[in-house]
């Protein structure tokens, strides 16, 4: 890796490590104990010395390690929301769901990455809504036993309850729930209720870790999604952008692709495949060396913005909306 590739991967991996454990969302759910121990030592020079141990961490072993990691289960949903960073209520025969993912593919991907990274720092369980995989159950499971898998979470809507099995797996300390506060929402389709106090309070007895910032905010904390076309722009302005960008803290795992963010999903499937696009995504399912895959994944962290950046343009998006507004069908 040459210097200018360093910097790169120095901001988008090693630096990014403590960035996503110390984000809000991730620091109420999981305890972190190097950056707990260095923030005792000294909370202003925390996260430098946090910076250098990664640095060291990577230069002995030559293996990134992944911050945060997003597993889509399915795009399949329940509710068919406005303003879903998924873009599920544009899809359809041409841009298509992204296929309900089972067990043995969930392990084969997994055991591919874990030969091929350092450790998995958070893993996500996404959809969609995963908890339509009557199989969730045995991904958690499997994802608790891999112990350089750190953490765990699961993101839901809480229109389908956890199943015993789910509840029992999730009773660890490495795994918390992502629950959405929908309880508002009209023009849910028919048959379809919100069971977030339900949800809610299984969680609370069975001593499962979660947090609710739709609840906290009266769910008013969306936005609306960003228009995506091709474009061209001054590499200056789109390294400015991919900096100041949330996609920076979910990469994602669709079918076996490895992606930049939750809209590039949407992208992937729906716009055209470039060259450049496909040199900015990393096929996990094709057959390759251990060390090919860790260069690719290593590539993929030292670049100064993703391809899909060209295609996102967020200047008139909307914030504060309602969550979970529907898409009438």
């Amino acid at each position: 890796m040459d210097k200018e590739a360093f910097y790169y991967f120095k901001n988008n991996n090693l630096k990014l490590i403590y960035e996503t454990a110390t984000n809000e969302w991730i620091s109420e759910l999981f305890d972190f104990p190097l950056i707990s121990f260095l923030k005792k030592i000294n909370k202003k020079k925390a996260e430098k010395w946090h910076y250098k141990l990664m640095k060291l961490r990577f230069l002995l072993k030559h293996k990134p390690i992944i911050p945060n990691l997003e597993y889509v289960v399915t795009t399949k949903c329940t509710l068919n929301c406005k303003h879903c960073n998924t873009f599920i209520p544009t899809l359809n025969e041409t841009n298509s769901h992204v296929n309900l993912e089972n067990f043995e593919q969930f392990k084969k991907d997994i055991d591919a990455i874990l030969k091929s990274v350092d450790y998995i720092q958070v893993l996500g369980f996404v959809g969609g809504e995963p908890l339509i995989s009557s199989e969730l159950y045995k991904m958690v499971e499997y994802a608790v036993k891999q112990k350089r898998i750190h953490n765990i979470f699961i993101a839901t809507n809480c229109t389908i309850l956890p199943s015993e099995k789910l509840l029992k797996t999730c009773k660890n300390k490495k795994v918390a729930f992502q629950i959405s506060d929908y309880r508002n929402v009209k023009n849910i389709t028919s048959g379809v209720t919100v069971k977030y106090d339900e949800f809610k309070a299984m969680l609370v007895e069975n001593k499962v870790k979660f947090n609710n910032f739709q609840e906290k905010r009266e769910a008013l904390n969306w936005f609306s999604m960003p228009k995506c076309y091709k474009d061209k722009r001054n590499p200056d302005a789109m390294k400015s952008l991919y900096d100041g960008c949330f996609g920076r803290y979910c990469n994602m795992l669709a079918e076996g692709i490895l992606l930049q963010c939750t809209v590039s999903v949407h992208m992937y499937r729906a716009k055209e495949r470039t060259a450049e696009i496909e040199n900015d995504v990393v096929n996990i399912r094709e057959t390759k060396p251990t060390k090919e895959l860790t260069e690719e994944l290593i590539n993929f962290y030292a670049r100064p913005y993703s391809e899909f950046c060209n295609w996102c343009h967020w200047e008139n998006i909307q914030r504060g909306l309602p969550c979970g507004e529907q898409v009438c069908q």
